[in-house]
């Protein structure tokens, strides 16, 4: 195609759509760089809303989330601000508004009841493609799983530890948990033991920028 009929073609498509960046690379970044133990203590209480965050987060002049007076942190908190950041970083889409934020944040923080949480909340407004299994996950994806004891869990997601054959035993998870005093990795396994995930309430998100 000649110059001049590329520049008509452009100027009656438009510019090229921008293909979905992954945003995993980003957020394993963001990761590595937050001290870890009880300079950002676990602060989450049952029945006790707050925001679990270290800073405050806004979008377009509108408060998104904030940090407690007191420096600390929960998992759904914690990997919310990951997932913002990472995705400032990008640059969000252009249709993204705080009221949509606002709205995944209480899925996030599972407020509505849907157990997938984080998941569904990316997936549902295409800011995420669902991982349906454990062992196909990339270091930077998210996951939202429930123990065999009830309890879930929000994290981000490293790597694995494998057996003498290679295959998958348990990942490494990173996140805010008691077991931490703050921020730390874990390692999680997938099974029917009581403080094992629940392989059946085990849910994974790939967070893009579409």
């Amino acid at each position: 195609m000649s110059p001049p009929l590329l520049l008509l073609a452009s100027l009656l498509l438009g510019p090229p759509a921008r293909a979905a960046e992954a945003l995993g690379e980003r957020i394993v970044r963001l990761v590595e760089a937050y001290p870890t133990g009880p300079a950002l203590p676990y602060t989450w209480q049952p029945g006790v809303d707050t925001d679990g965050t270290s800073r405050d987060l806004s979008f377009r002049g509108v408060p998104l989330a904030r940090a407690d007076d007191d420096p600390g942190v929960h998992c759904s908190g914690l990997t919310f601000e990951v997932w913002w950041t990472a995705l400032e970083q990008a640059g969000p889409p252009d249709w993204l508004t705080p009221q949509d934020l606002l709205a995944l944040k209480d899925r996030w923080y599972v407020r509505d009841g849907d157990e997938r949480g984080l998941v569904g909340a990316l997936v549902d407004l295409g800011l995420g493609l669902p991982v349906t299994d454990w062992r196909a996950l990339r270091p930077g994806d998210l996951v939202q799983y429930w123990r065999n004891s009830g309890r879930g869990h929000s994290a981000v997601f490293l790597g694995y530890r494998v057996n003498a054959d290679g295959r998958p035993r348990s990942m490494i998870a990173w996140s805010a948990q008691a077991s931490s005093e703050g921020v730390g990795r874990r390692y999680v396994s997938v099974g029917e033991g009581e403080y094992q995930a629940d392989p059946h309430r085990f849910y994974a998100v790939r967070p893009i920028r579409p």
